[in-house]
């Protein structure tokens, strides 16, 4: 009797919880949120933040065709990683496996890249790394490349410099310096770089003396108004302290030119969060904020900041892992993911958060996913300044409801931003935002309201997501995590691949093109300035208003 007591007490619990959570998800009451907005009160300038994309391997990269994911909306530069060598297919040689001859560069393939890049309408950036060929006891390492240091320093010197007169040659001196260089990938991190020992100290003075001869090539090439800096891992613990370089920088023999110092003119940093329910343990924020300080402590108190590459690694596992293809899921959490590391680069003063891509290809090619829905709407604020904004929210745990504002003074047009977001796939919450603007600009005039909302109804993956289901196509027929939205790569099985190509990524591609949502109205400012509007934001849903004075 007493168990048959305590089953029913169990049974009683567990069907209250189970109704608890049911009305969590399904039958809560949305969470609010107000946020007033002052349209006088001009700050800094919010710029370009998605201004950069990362192509892995340039050789790789093929002919742009445009199928309405068009990054020239917003793409201004493209990283080119590991762009002077690492293997065989990097290495800018006329016969790469020939180690006995190190002078018979062969760059055309790089200027020829690099003149696709300016005929996008973007610039170039250049990531420096050591030829295979320049390292006879190297191996091919994790990443694919050669992780050893040069043999003869003066041998890598040589080819740099000859690079960048090459580049001056084919594009002339003032184009190249409105470039940008780099040296290395993740400098600290053990699988792009070390000493022959895998030792932190002989592994950190190498890249020290690597740094020192890349940034003395290219002044030699090109002046010392080249602008060239370094990428470090940084949220995670590399081989050293990625913060001596910095020290580096300022204090130490430079071991070209025997002066003390070298140049560097940003400091990049890779994020990547781990899981989509599990942020990284040291936040965005986190990671530029030690590098500032340490620049801070050094002097160089005007070091740009940038995020080279990033976003989340790994959701559900495919067959092999559970890796994302260029570093997104394809769910719509992804349009407000964007969008809050849109507000925390404001926040915190970084210039750009480098991405691997929007589409469902390559850069420049495939349909696109929505979170470039998310990019064009964020590149409007790029000439605006940023308002005073202050929140008033009753928000569930964990989440984060939050608001950008700007005004741009030469087109009179103000641009408003706000996501709904939570670290989880599966979240269902809703949040009713009020924005009360004070416009002192327009009193009592009559203004044009444009609102655009990016959120699952314009949301082609959660139709795969279903089809999916339907078809029978399970997890493991993906050698990437299924919830990566690049859907033009990543199934093993060719059928499948035939079934996507032939019956599906018309309808996909086609919904794609129609999306976002976007609605426009007359208004009237208030004789005291005050503009009220007013959003329902689905779960990681975004919404966009543009406000500009109405014209008779």
């Amino acid at each position: 009797m007493h168990i048959l007591r305590c089953r029913s007490l169990f049974l009683s619990v567990f069907v209250f919880a189970l109704l608890s959570l049911y009305a969590q998800v399904f039958c809560a009451e949305p969470m609010t949120a107000r946020f007033q907005i002052d349209g006088s009160s001009r700050g800094k300038l919010i710029g370009n933040r998605v201004s950069t994309i990362n192509l892995w391997q340039f050789q790789t990269w093929p002919t742009p065709v445009d199928e309405g994911a068009n990054l020239s909306d917003f793409v201004e530069t493209v990283q080119f990683m590991t762009a002077t060598g690492g293997n065989a297919s990097r290495d800018l040689f006329k016969d790469p496996t020939d180690f006995d001859t190190l002078d018979d560069y062969a760059f055309e393939p790089l200027l020829d890249k690099c003149q696709a890049v300016l005929d996008l309408g973007a610039k170039p950036f250049l990531k420096l790394s050591v030829p295979d060929k320049f390292s006879r006891e190297g191996k091919v390492e994790v990443f694919g490349v050669d992780a050893y240091p040069p043999d003869d320093y003066e041998v890598y010197y040589a080819y740099i410099l000859a690079m960048g007169k090459a580049l001056v040659e084919r594009f002339g001196r003032e184009e190249v310096l409105s470039w940008g260089f780099g040296v290395l990938v993740e400098f600290e991190n053990a699988d792009w770089f070390h000493d022959k020992e895998r030792t932190p100290e002989g592994s950190r003075e190498a890249y020290f003396k690597l740094y020192d001869y890349s940034v003395a090539a290219l002044e030699e090439a090109l002046g010392s108004e080249v602008w060239i800096g370094a990428h470090a891992m940084a949220c995670t613990e590399g081989l050293w302290d990625e913060r001596d370089l910095l020290n580096h920088c300022v204090y130490d023999k430079n071991a070209k030119t025997g002066k003390v110092g070298t140049t560097i003119k940003y400091f990049a940093v890779s994020f990547y969060d781990d899981l989509p329910h599990r942020p990284h343990p040291m936040s965005l924020a986190e990671t530029v904020a030690r590098i500032r300080e340490r620049a801070a402590e050094v002097g160089l108190k005007d070091l740009h900041y940038g995020v080279d590459e990033g976003r989340i690694l790994g959701a559900s596992k495919g067959r092999y892992k559970n890796d994302l293809t260029h570093r997104t899921v394809g769910q719509t959490y992804q349009c407000a993911y964007d969008a809050r590391i849109f507000k925390i680069l404001i926040d915190n003063d970084i210039d750009y958060f480098s991405m691997w891509s929007y589409s469902s290809s390559s850069p420049w090619s495939g349909y696109p996913l929505l979170y470039y829905r998310v990019a064009q709407e964020l590149v409007k604020f790029k000439s605006s300044k940023l308002l005073t904004t202050t929140a008033s929210c009753e928000l569930a745990e964990g989440v984060d409801c939050s608001c950008v504002a700007g005004f741009d003074e030469e087109s009179q047009r103000l641009h408003v931003m706000a996501y709904n977001f939570k670290y989880d796939l599966n979240y269902q919450g809703v949040v009713d935002a009020t924005f009360a603007l004070n416009l002192p600009m327009w009193q009592g005039k009559r203004v044009k309201v444009v609102r655009t909302e990016i959120d699952d109804r314009d949301n082609f993956f959660l139709d795969w997501l279903k089809d999916k289901e339907e078809l029978g196509i399970p997890d493991d027929a993906f050698s990437w995590s299924p919830d990566s939205g690049c859907l033009d790569v990543g199934f093993i099985n060719p059928e499948i691949t035939t079934l996507y190509r032939e019956k599906l990524r018309d309808k996909y591609k086609e919904k794609a093109n129609r999306a976002p949502r976007t609605e426009s109205e007359i208004m009237t400012v208030g004789d005291d300035g005050a503009l009220t509007l007013s959003a329902r934001m689905e779960r990681h849903g975004t919404v966009f208003y543009q406000v500009e004075e109405a014209k008779d």
